[in-house]
């Protein structure tokens, strides 16, 4: 069975060489698709099954299955998930005519899901693959089948993992249902959104997380010339509506297929990441710990973080850790040990006065010793001395003067 992802150079000639002859429908281009039938009418659909151990970039897809989705019902991410596995959730990815408005359809529906298959050898184990399966629209005349069957799978699922899918997805969808005057099965569906954990853990770090820049610099995944970017898409399927020639078609069933297997993969990384034992680059712990602290996990922030402080950071990265220990520890009213960890960051801080500030309020206020804060003061100050004066380094040098001012005739 022949993926659009597989398309061989062949394929391609003989797709090129069709042009002299006409349009070429979907059926023809994707002969291992079926139209699948139900009262509501016919949806092409097009099946493919990936074994658990293949690759997707360096991750294997078996990689979610040592994972518990479990471990995440703390982080706020979807709390009615408890007693399941990744075998039970079904991956969900649209393709759409627009993004926004009562008008758009998902004229494409990609799912993707863990099944365990015998292999038909005697005696042989069953085996995981991943099931990836792709429902079309022909015509705008193919949708309440589409949404028939997409419903019938749902009842067997626990759940849904999309990517965006809170804010785009699923509200589509549930709109089509409401417009073709049917209940949406979504509405009580859980659903783990991967781009809520993905910005709260990688964003510090990689900047952008949308899904193709992931795939870039987190999955290491670079894809071939057969895809398509995303905002094409809607103007290829409409032309197609008006040519029937699907041959542009098979690179969104390419964008669409691997989108699928990078929701995938990429759940697996962050929910190992929030599974533990803790692994990985030191800013996303540091973001993990950041996310937990503010989740009120500070018992897991605290372990996070001092992990973090025992590893070889650059020193912009420790600096970042001690800071939001010492958070943590003013939050929890641990003051001295918050004092430890302002002091280390500025033994050796440049650009930096965050921490001689917290020391020159904590010894004014906490301690009653103004000549300590005066210390703090105005070591904090000769570092501003020497910055390049930019707006904040004025800012900063006047408030510092205005504090030392303060504290020199509260000293007197």
């Amino acid at each position: 069975m022949k993926s659009a992802a597989e398309l061989s150079e062949s394929d391609h000639r003989t797709a090129g060489s069709r042009a002299a002859r006409g349009p070429a429908s979907i059926e023809e281009l994707l002969k291992e698709g079926t139209l699948v039938e139900s009262a509501e009418g016919a949806c092409f659909v097009v099946e493919r099954a990936y074994p658990a151990h293949y690759r997707h970039g360096p991750d294997a897809l078996a990689d979610l299955l040592e994972v518990d989705p479990n471990a995440a019902a703390d982080y706020a991410i979807e709390r009615r998930i408890a007693g399941n596995s990744f075998r039970d959730f079904l991956f969900l990815d649209t393709e759409t005519t627009g993004l926004a408005g009562a008008g758009a359809l998902a004229f494409m529906v990609g799912v993707a899901y863990f099944e365990s298959r015998n292999p038909g050898t005697a005696g042989a184990p069953p085996h995981d693959v991943l099931i990836v399966r792709q429902y079309f629209l022909r015509d705008h005349a193919d949708e309440p089948a589409m949404l028939r069957q997409l419903e019938d799978l749902l009842t067997t699922r626990a759940g849904l993992i999309t990517f965006n899918g809170r804010s785009f997805d699923m509200p589509l969808l549930d709109n089509r249902y409401l417009l073709n005057r049917m209940p949406s099965p979504l509405v009580a569906v859980p659903n783990i959104d991967l781009l809520l954990p993905a910005r709260r853990l990688f964003r510090a770090r990689l900047g952008s997380c949308a899904l193709g820049a992931l795939e870039k610099t987190f999955l290491g995944l670079e894809r071939t010339h057969e895809d398509v970017p995303g905002w094409l898409i809607p103007s290829l399927y409409n032309d197609y509506l008006l040519t029937g020639d699907a041959r542009e078609l098979l690179r969104v069933f390419y964008h669409n297929e691997i989108d699928m297997l990078s929701m995938v993969t990429l759940a697996a990384r962050i929910f190992r990441l929030l599974s533990g034992p803790l692994s990985g680059e030191p800013l996303d712990r540091l973001s993990l710990g950041r996310w937990q602290a503010e989740l009120g996990m500070n018992k897991r922030a605290e372990q996070t973080l001092r992990e973090l402080v025992d590893d070889d950071l650059p020193l912009e990265a420790y600096h970042k850790v001690l800071q939001q220990l010492g958070v943590l520890y003013k939050k929890t009213g641990r003051r001295q040990e918050a004092v430890v960890a302002w002091q280390q960051i500025a033994s050796t801080a440049t650009h930096d006065v965050h921490a001689h500030v917290e020391l020159a309020k904590h010894f004014e206020w906490r301690e009653s010793d103004v000549a300590s804060a005066l210390v703090w003061t105005e070591r904090a100050l000769a570092l501003v001395e020497r910055w390049v004066m930019t707006p904040h380094a004025r800012l900063t040098r006047a408030e510092l003067l205005h504090r030392l001012e303060r504290l020199q005739a509260k000293s007197a």
